[in-house]
């Protein structure tokens, strides 16, 4: 008789999450209403390099010694996630320095530069005159729930650590068919 899947032997060596392996996760990213923020429903699962700063630190710090096959359930408070709003983002700008005066509406998104950088901004007020724009993240000053399931754990390849990135199955392997 066959035994139930928890009573079955380990099907080889399970990884701890720690810095410089690869995590793929699955996840939803609710607000404190209950809406999707973000989530890996209807797509692939996301993959990134524990230790590499392509996710929230307080995410990595929370999945840390974990392993494949745990959910995790957790909020961030705004500071650990989007940022808390910053008032000195918020700026009113003459109607008169746009240069598409119709077109502007609240919501509208787009760059502005700073110091040579590329700011994203967002409209969120408007009349006749004045356009206010804000360069906070949209959920800054947002509590953020997190659900998680860790799908995989695996050590990174040389590459990966060189470029930060990770690599597909295909890319590995036929990196390593030489």
């Amino acid at each position: 008789s066959s035994a139930p899947p928890s009573k079955r032997p380990s099907q080889g060596y399970c990884m701890i999450i720690s810095n410089n392996r690869v995590v793929t996760i699955e996840y939803k990213m609710v607000d404190k209403k209950g809406d999707i923020i973000d989530s890996s429903d209807h797509g692939e699962p996301l993959a990134f390099i524990q230790g590499g700063g392509s996710l929230f630190l307080a995410i990595e710090k929370k999945i840390e010694g974990h392993q494949t096959g745990e959910r995790l359930t957790f909020s961030l408070a705004p500071e650990e996630g989007f940022g808390v709003h910053d008032k000195s983002k918020v700026k009113v700008i003459p109607r008169g320095q746009f240069n598409s005066k119709d077109g502007l509406h609240i919501g509208m998104q787009f760059f502005t530069q700073k110091n040579g950088n590329d700011l994203p901004v967002t409209i969120t007020a408007l009349n006749d005159d004045e356009v206010t724009v804000d360069g906070n993240h949209p959920l800054a000053g947002a509590d953020i729930n997190i659900d998680l399931v860790i799908v995989d754990v695996r050590d990174a390849t040389e590459i990966e650590l060189k470029t930060g990135k990770v690599q597909t199955d295909e890319e590995i392997y036929a990196a390593s068919g030489d």
